[in-house]
């Protein structure tokens, strides 16, 4: 949640408790639209509660079970590799030997999918003539091995994509919910000022000071960055902001902040493998996190 949501939701809970303090509430009740609208905006209220928790599922665990797996994946099927590739040189197959000249580090620091994709090619290839690998020690157990080393693998993306899934749509419905409460509240702040202002204006009084939004103090100047992709929307982790000498890694949500960045005028740095570096001028100013919105491109 950014600080408007938080400042926002503060609100709503004064606003919330307000509505629950009987010696207001006897008052208001008898008005019925006025009660009606008070009663969704409570029920929204709850609502808005378990968006907000289902933002804030912790991710890093199912992250990290991912990129272990992704390690272990690549590390079977390169040893695997090497050796087959002795074997593709021997028997002058150069279409093999290519695929099958890898390194950890290239397909470590790849995108993702393209080295998954090269993964299942050099899988698919050994299973094609892994009767003739002997000579190079690679074995069906050895094949055996990258492809249960394959299936955890997707079965860690399944789980990431669920668990992102999930955030993704709490982050959504906080957005929405949020909307939804603020037309409420315009109607309760019509309805009871005008209908109470004269009756009862000590109740219209603390009404009006709970729905103040209070701004939360700030003591750090930075930058963050919201990074989606430009064609599908989708939020893109893994993205790298830098600003100044610092840097950090978009989440799961495409979200990233560097703070304690001194005021002034920087080039910021938002790079992710498969895409178009883009470099921003950013403005930071004393006390203030400044926000940015990037789509990057394909490339």
């Amino acid at each position: 949640m950014n600080h408007t949501q938080i400042e926002k939701n503060n609100m709503y809970g004064k606003t919330n408790k307000f509505f629950d303090d009987q010696k207001y509430s006897d008052v208001w009740k008898s008005f019925k639209r006025l009660a009606d609208e008070v009663a969704t905006f409570k029920t929204d209220n709850a609502t808005l509660a378990g968006y907000i928790q289902q933002h804030q599922t912790n991710t890093s665990g199912v992250t990290q079970t991912k990129n272990v797996a992704f390690a272990d994946m690549i590390g079977l099927v390169v040893k695997a590799s090497q050796k087959a590739y002795v074997w593709a040189l021997d028997n002058s197959d150069h279409g093999l030997a290519e695929l099958f000249d890898v390194q950890t580090p290239t397909l470590m620091r790849g995108k993702e999918t393209n080295s998954y994709a090269r993964v299942k090619n050099i899988r698919d290839s050994l299973t094609r003539i892994i009767d003739s690998l002997q000579g190079v020690e690679v074995t069906p157990a050895d094949l055996a091995a990258i492809n249960t080393a394959i299936a955890a693998y997707e079965a860690a993306i399944g789980t990431t994509g669920t668990v992102q899934s999930h955030k993704t749509a709490g982050t959504i419905g906080i957005v929405d919910m949020q909307k939804k409460m603020d037309t409420s509240l315009v109607i309760i702040d019509n309805l009871m000022v005008s209908h109470f202002q004269e009756k009862a204006p000590e109740m219209v009084k603390e009404y009006l000071l709970n729905r103040v939004v209070d701004k939360m103090p700030v003591h750090h100047s930075g930058v963050s960055i919201h990074v989606t992709d430009a064609a599908t929307g989708e939020e893109l982790q893994g993205a790298v902001l830098s600003v100044n000498g610092k840097s950090a890694t978009t989440d799961i949500d495409g979200d990233a902040e560097i703070i304690k960045i001194l005021p002034d005028t920087y080039i910021a740095v938002i790079s992710l493998n498969g895409y178009i570096t883009q470099s921003p001028k950013v403005v930071i100013d004393r006390g203030k996190v400044t926000e940015l919105e990037v789509k990057l491109v394909k490339g």
